[in-house]
């Protein structure tokens, strides 16, 4: 049995040129809610919708006489045929009766993250999405009010309206939700349509329901949104083959597979990981292939400056993640080029992990590499690849605590608990900390693959320990001029180290497996010689402590040279906190 809602709309549809194959039918469920499926076995289905029966930006220019800011135009039109009970006129025609029986049929509600109760939130623990739902409102926020005084001027009334909302969204989560989303879905709320949380339920449906208004007009801007009754009903799965095309008088979409008896008919929304669905759709996928978590990282300026100009580098952006059923890749240009680096520079690199696909985590560790490396190392070599796989490893260990971390709402406030959206977020919240494991094991897996294909490019401490004891059992105590039987307490291994190439730099060392520092070392100072050596405080305090007997300071710039020497040459393993020298070679 149909809804009323729903038998109008289509009867709505059907008068206004909208066509679907016979055999498609659509019900409604309480787990789904409406879905189309085949009566009879059909073959590519197509489902077709003549432009004038679209709710696109066109129509909100039109009306409100103004050409910018369309998209926003377009939500603050929607919210006026929903919430405002007097006729909405354009020219002779009334677009609260032309429209009507589509904005009636709307969902009674999407469960959007953005009108959840502050119990339900902290169900998504520090995920990116729960603590990004302030920066979305107040994003919000900021296009309802340009688009508000554009439509409505600043009267009082549209003064104080603001100011309230205002208000309400630099308080605590209780008020925002008590005042603001919490009226969005409510059946008994009478909103005014120019409100704020008209505009929210309005910024929801589109969330939900937009496509690019590309679909219908190739000329468009890739930014523009429409919407296409009927159409929008069809559910969304990753795996459904369709096609979008379009004619002077009509859209259409194409199912290119066939459908047996019983089967629904998808829409594809494109790759899309929970956290996009869940913001956008109100809904998760169990087991989702195209499940994402969201990293974004901020560099200066010019450190932004620098790398951008580094072939090799990749810097995604948003677009480079977003997949539809239809090509929507706007012309690469000079000034586009610089848009986007205004927008990396402003917004972050954002880098997108997945627990099916490692490319964007190789791209994430590139970048750290390149963050690491000096002015004569490559993306290649094998030390700052090490510290840049460390630091980014700590960074993801560091997400996950924090994913993993609970939160308890400290409000007095007793919310009720909606058995999907609890569901929804152990869903997401599960996948998330399934990606970020899955990242950090092929990172422990990549750095033990470096190890051991490198083990004799690598020495720490313990293991120049065993290569030369004659160094720590005599080499040591002679270097120092210490009395026999003398100990000798040093602040760190990095010392040890200091004191084996000092001791070692016009000598040959006793291994065979340590040569290969030695010659780095005396690459290192021919390459330094003509540089004057600043000496740090540290190595002043060391070698008060150590040489005593060195009243010339004849080991005073040698330490120094050691040390920078040692800090160029070196990467710290996070997991011991544990220096190791690397050969200079690539991966």
């Amino acid at each position: 049995m149909l809804s009323r809602e729903l038998s109008e709309l289509l009867a709505w549809g059907s008068d206004n040129g909208i066509t679907w194959p016979t055999g498609l039918v659509f019900v409604e469920t309480p787990e789904k809610g409406v879905s189309a499926i085949a009566s009879t076995k059909i073959s590519r289905a197509t489902l077709q919708v003549p432009k004038h029966a679209l709710f696109g930006g066109q129509l909100a220019e039109n009306y409100f006489n103004c050409n910018q800011n369309t998209n926003s135009l377009l939500k603050l039109l929607l919210a006026k045929l929903k919430f405002d009970p007097n006729p909405t006129m354009m020219n002779t025609e009334d677009l609260k009766l032309k429209f009507g029986p589509y904005i009636r049929a709307l969902p009674k509600e999407v469960a959007s993250p953005l009108i959840w109760n502050p119990r339900e939130l902290d169900l998504l623990g520090n995920t990116n999405l729960r603590t990004s739902i302030a920066q979305k409102l107040e994003s919000m926020f900021a296009e309802w009010k340009v688009a508000l005084v554009q439509v409505l001027g600043t009267e009082h009334d549209v003064k104080m309206g603001i100011a309230q909302v205002e208000s309400i969204l630099s308080q605590g989560e209780d008020e925002i939700y008590a005042q603001l989303t919490s009226k969005v879905f409510e059946n008994t709320a009478q909103l005014p349509w120019w409100s704020f949380a008209a505009f929210l339920w309005s910024s929801i449906m589109f969330l939900s329901r937009a496509f690019p208004e590309k679909v219908v007009n190739s000329s468009a801007n890739p930014t523009r949104i429409i919407l296409l009754p009927v159409i929008d009903l069809l559910n969304h799965n990753y795996h459904s083959k369709v096609e979008w095309m379009h004619s002077d008088d009509s859209f259409c979409l194409k199912v290119l597979e066939t459908v047996d008896e019983g089967g629904e008919f998808f829409n594809n929304y494109g790759g899309k990981g929970n956290e996009e669905l869940l913001w956008g759709y109100g809904f998760v996928l169990q087991d989702n292939i195209c499940d994402t978590v969201a990293l974004k990282i901020k560099l200066p300026p010019d450190t932004l400056l620098r790398i951008s100009k580094e072939s090799s580098i990749r810097l995604p952006t948003i677009a480079d993640y977003t997949r539809s059923a239809f090509d929507l890749s706007p012309e690469i240009t000079e000034e586009s080029e610089k848009l986007i680096l205004e927008e990396k520079l402003n917004d972050g690199i954002l880098y997108m992990l997945s627990a099916t696909n490692n490319t964007c985590l190789m791209w994430l560790l590139d970048l750290f590499t390149s963050l690491e490396r000096s002015e004569t190392e490559s993306l290649l070599n094998l030390r700052p690849r090490l510290q840049g796989l460390q630091n980014l490893r700590a960074a993801l260990e560091a997400k996950h605590n924090s994913y993993s971390t609970e939160i308890v709402h400290l409000s007095t406030e007793e919310y009720p608990l909606h058995g999907y959206r609890a569901h929804a977020a152990q869903i997401y919240k599960s996948g998330q900390i399934k990606i970020i494991k899955s990242s950090i094991s092929e990172l422990k897996r990549l750095e033990k693959e470096y190890i051991y294909t490198h083990k004799h490019d690598l020495l720490s401490v313990n293991k120049l320990m065993r290569l030369d004891p004659d160094f720590f059992e005599t080499g040591l105590s002679d270097l120092l001029q210490l009395e026999p039987g003398s100990d000798v307490a040093l602040d760190s291994y990095e010392t040890l180290l200091y004191l084996w190439i000092v001791h070692n730099r016009n000598t040959q060392p006793a291994s065979e497996a340590l040569q290969w520092v030695i010659s780095q070392f005396n690459d290192y100072l021919r390459a330094q010689q003509a540089d004057v050596v600043p000496i740090c405080e540290s190595i002043e305090i060391l070698h008060h402590t150590l040489f005593a007997k060195d009243t010339q300071k004849e080991y005073l710039e040698k330490l120094q040279r050691a040390k920078a020497f040692v800090a160029a040459n070196s990467y710290i393993r996070h997991s011991k906190d544990e220096l190791i020298l690397v050969r200079n070679i690539d991966v």
